[in-house]
């Protein structure tokens, strides 16, 4: 059974002596010490304090912060990268996985209670009805994360069509990840891919996926890929519990997401199947219209 997902109830303030009588007539006034006794002494020497010079003075500082939109973030192909933008990826991910951070999303993933993946065979189960919103919400905590580090760094994407190895500059790239919880421990990263041929053979069925016409059958070709390539890479990433250890994780699964805003445009009003809870991406509460449009996440892939 899925968490419901709970309100959050406003704290109401009574005024006493203020009463409203018949419309167009005055509303009692409320004294200068009615009011004070309202007030915690913190908030009124708050009050009383000058602006500190920072954020809007005027409503119109307001008008232009919220026409203000975030910049463009541009998730590149991993082959494009600069040797700088490699170094500040790695680097960020260092600095998440020695904070803790990383393994916290690890201990998220690990949890299929977020039913973010297809976990029976029916194509239309609510894990494959979620798996790519999920995810992409998903991408996007870890990729705000890693530009807390380096404001530069987007999750770039590995291409397992055109450039079918792991991405020699990632190949020791093998983060030791201490993650949370029942179901955490200490996690050795480490690969053990399969042969070209063999991922020439899970990727060929890629052209007739992105032909599909319904999302239920687009969703269900993808993520059949997207698992066996998984498998491909072996060891950490064939593990539903580990896979997010490894870095190369995000790169796959922004190549999936790839694939995904590439479909989309061509066919608007294909969308996942989701009701009551199920419509929030859970443990956070984007909800899955919002999902579908990278623009909401202010990116893009080049």
């Amino acid at each position: 059974m899925r968490k419901p997902v709970h309100s959050v109830s406003l704290l109401k303030v009574h005024l006493p002596h203020a009463t409203t009588t018949t419309r167009g007539s005055a509303v009692t006034q409320m004294t200068e010490h009615q009011l004070a006794t309202l007030a915690h002494p913190d908030f009124l020497a708050h009050a009383t304090t000058s602006h500190d010079g920072h954020g809007p003075k005027t409503f119109g500082d307001l008008t232009a912060m919220r026409r203000a939109q975030p910049a463009e973030k541009v998730r590149k192909n991993e082959k494009e990268l600069t040797a700088t933008e490699r170094s500040r990826l790695v680097d960020a991910f260092d600095v998440i996985n020695q904070s803790g951070v990383l393994g916290n999303f690890v201990a998220i993933h690990a949890d299929m209670g977020h039913h973010q993946h297809r976990m029976s065979g029916d194509p239309h189960d609510i894990g494959a009805q979620r798996f790519l919103p999920w995810h992409r919400v998903f991408l996007d905590q870890v990729e705000t994360e890693l530009r807390r580090v380096h404001s530069e760094v987007t999750i770039p994407y590995w291409d397992w069509t055109a450039d079918q190895q792991i991405p020699v500059w990632l190949a020791d790239v093998l983060p030791r990840v201490i993650v949370p919880g029942p179901m955490g421990g200490i996690v050795q990263v480490t690969r053990s891919p399969g042969s070209l041929h063999h991922l020439q053979q899970i990727t060929a069925p890629l052209n007739r996926v992105m032909q599909a016409g319904g999302f239920t059958t687009f969703v269900d070709g993808l993520e059949s890929v997207h698992d066996q390539v998984h498998d491909w890479v072996g060891a950490s990433m064939s593990d539903l519990a580990t896979a997010p250890a490894d870095p190369l994780f995000f790169l796959h699964h922004a190549n999936v997401d790839r694939l995904w805003s590439t479909w989309h445009p061509t066919h608007p009003s294909e969308n996942p199947t989701l009701s009551g809870d199920d419509v929030v991406m859970d443990p956070w509460r984007v909800t899955e219209p919002t999902t579908r449009h990278i623009d909401n996440f202010h990116y893009s892939y080049s």
